[in-house]
């Protein structure tokens, strides 16, 4: 039955796309090019729909395993909304916001999923938060949801981040014995393959979709809803300081994003070119050359995370370790200048050596 609810979970998932795309095409439910966004043609937005079709025939068919499905589902149904109006008639950021604030209220008291500690990130003792992990919660979900958003800027790299996140925690809750966990973290890796397929145009350019808000969105609340599943609680599976190596990238990225946008004078919700896969792309790497090399070190940066709690790595070493990636990742992006000569530089030299 599990394995005919995976094989359902991508036929599924594949289908929507198929069926859809006409209707999408006929609203007006797609992107099109401009300043930041360098496509060619308007691209129909239908990942976020196919994913959701594809997560939701996975929670039917495993209804008994899945953990609070009425309120998972609510949630996710009203992202999934707001993200296709959004896609299509440009929703403010603020109200977006307010939205998942509502959303991380609803999923701390009625779910009871909130951000209790934070491990041991300081030294040998737990750091309990009390009444402030009410805020926190609510700004981690924010945080979570809109750094997978702010990532989906080339072809595959959504898809290929999510990826590995939902692998790196499949793998640990396997091990933890977190069966059901797990399964889902694989069927929502094999929901989003058909995504990834069209959007990398496998079936051809003319096939090519986007995920838009309403996928990513998803996506980044799935990502903290399970990750505060599996860090908090008695006996919880995972420590929270490996979350943050499990989504280390896109958690990098957007801190220093906002962090130069400030520096800059500029709102932090405004978009710009200013993610990881835009200076790759600036330094002369092509759109797949970036992915490959963003996913790997994101899959680096999870590894380390699991080798952590397979080998008891003390949580404050973690983190330390995790505070020094991120300073070396904003000095490298401030130095983003010097950082781009050098690919370039490289990228001659594997030429040369080519001819000769």
């Amino acid at each position: 039955m599990l394995w005919l609810s995976l094989i359902l979970t991508f036929i599924v998932s594949f289908l929507t796309i198929l069926v859809i795309k006409p209707v999408a095409l006929k609203v007006g439910l797609v992107d099109k090019p401009n300043y930041r966004k360098r496509h060619q043609g308007a691209i129909p937005l239908l990942g976020g729909i196919s994913l959701f079709m594809g997560n939701l025939c996975f929670y039917l068919l495993q209804w008994d395993s899945t953990r609070l499905p009425y309120l998972y589902l609510f949630c996710v149904l009203v992202l999934l909304v707001i993200g296709l109006l959004d896609d299509r008639f440009d929703i403010s950021a603020a109200l977006r916001a307010g939205i998942q604030a509502v959303l991380a209220v609803l999923m701390i008291y009625v779910g009871h999923l909130s951000l209790e500690h934070l491990g041991q990130i300081i030294g040998p003792f737990q750091v309990t938060l009390g009444p402030i992990g009410f805020v926190i919660t609510v700004f981690a979900t924010i945080a979570v949801i809109n750094a997978f958003n702010m990532i989906d800027g080339i072809d595959g790299l959504l898809g290929g981040l999510s990826s590995v996140s939902f692998a790196a925690i499949g793998i640990l809750m396997l091990m933890d014995n977190q069966f059901d966990l797990a399964v889902w973290c694989f069927a929502l890796i094999i929901a989003l393959i058909p995504y990834v397929m069209f959007n990398l145009t496998i079936f051809g350019k003319e096939r090519k979709i986007f995920m838009g808000d309403s996928g990513s969105t998803l996506i980044g609340f799935t990502m903290i809803w399970i990750l505060l599943l599996s860090t908090q609680g008695k006996g919880h599976p995972m420590n929270p300081v490996t979350a943050l190596w499990v989504i280390a990238i896109p958690i990098i990225d957007m801190i220093a994003v906002i962090y130069r946008r400030l520096r800059k004078g500029k709102s932090p919700f405004k978009p710009d070119r200013l993610h990881v896969h835009h200076l790759m792309v600036r330094a002369g790497l092509t759109s797949r050359q970036a992915l490959l090399v963003i996913t790997f070190f994101a899959a680096l940066c999870a590894g380390f995370g699991i080798l952590g709690e397979v080998y008891y790595i003390n949580e404050w070493i973690m983190f330390i370790l995790f505070i020094v990636l991120f300073f070396l990742y904003l000095y490298s992006i401030t130095k983003a200048w010097k950082v781009t000569r050098l690919i370039r530089r490289m990228k001659r030299r594997a030429q040369r050596r080519k001819h000769s």
